[in-house]
């Protein structure tokens, strides 16, 4: 049976999920505030919403499934949880509660909780003012890392070892926090992993070749995010946590995904 699936984003993974989804037999739905998003090309139709803006994008799908065909599921794969989880929310489809989606999209809170949970994340800290961040610098070396506190991806994330200016990085850096808040931890040395997750009924499962151990603490830090079914990527580097996203990664359990998304 045809359903509709909405993509929350446009962007290269998304054109790649609408292509798989399309493939399926479904009807597949893309918002974006670019008008040359690249799923556009691949999508049935097209929303123009800014997924920085969860109640806009929300507002402009509710408006679709009601005015011209009904919405039966919601796909993520950008870094935009709390869009997707508003959507799911207001048009009462499967997808990861709000407050998980809340937490997902906050760095600073996810830290706390992973050192609440006991899962090893790196040495980090809010800060306010460039002083704070040039003390830092000065004490921890120029391998830290500064980015808004909100969970935007790699967006706004500067590395101080390729910064001239600090006190300049980090206005940059408050700027592109929708809040004005920023967050600085220490950059782990070595090989970044990406790990994509899929949880169901608390179980986790890793794709990839990446040790137990490794796996073992990507499964915990998703656990520890509030998600018990569904998509996660996490990223790793010397055994610590870096980063986490509620959301589907590449190709990996995209089938998963949208087979839960539209029930």
């Amino acid at each position: 049976m045809t359903k509709t699936l909405l993509i929350v984003s446009g962007g290269a993974a998304a054109a790649n999920a609408a292509a798989f989804a399309r493939a399926l037999g479904h009807t597949v739905v893309v918002s974006d505030s670019d008008p040359q998003a690249p799923a556009f090309a691949l999508a049935d139709s097209c929303l123009i919403a800014d997924a920085h803006g969860a109640v806009e994008t929300a507002a402009a799908a509710d408006r679709y499934s009601r005015k011209i065909r009904r919405i039966d599921g919601v796909l993520c794969l950008t870094d935009y949880a709390l869009a997707a989880a508003t959507v799911t929310d207001r048009l009462r489809l499967p997808g990861i509660p709000m407050h998980v989606a809340e937490l997902a999209s906050d760095r600073l809170a996810i830290k706390r909780t992973f050192q609440s949970a006991g899962i090893p994340t790196p040495w980090h800290a809010e800060i306010s003012t460039p002083q704070e961040l040039q003390r830092v610098v000065i004490g921890r070396g120029r391998a830290v890392a500064i980015m808004p506190v909100e969970n935007l991806g790699p967006h706004g994330r500067l590395l101080m070892s390729d910064v001239e200016d600090p006190a300049a990085a980090f206005q940059q850096t408050r700027e592109a926090s929708p809040s004005q808040r920023v967050l600085v931890e220490l950059a782990p040395e070595g090989e970044h992993l990406m790990l994509y997750c899929w949880m169901e009924n608390g179980a986790c499962e890793v794709a990839g070749t990446a040790d137990s151990m490794t796996k073992d603490i990507a499964g915990r830090a998703v656990s520890a995010l509030g998600i018990s079914d569904g998509p996660a990527v996490c990223e790793m580097a010397a055994g610590q946590v870096v980063a986490i996203a509620a959301r589907v990664g590449g190709e990996a359990f995209l089938d998963n995904a949208i087979a839960a998304a539209l029930g």
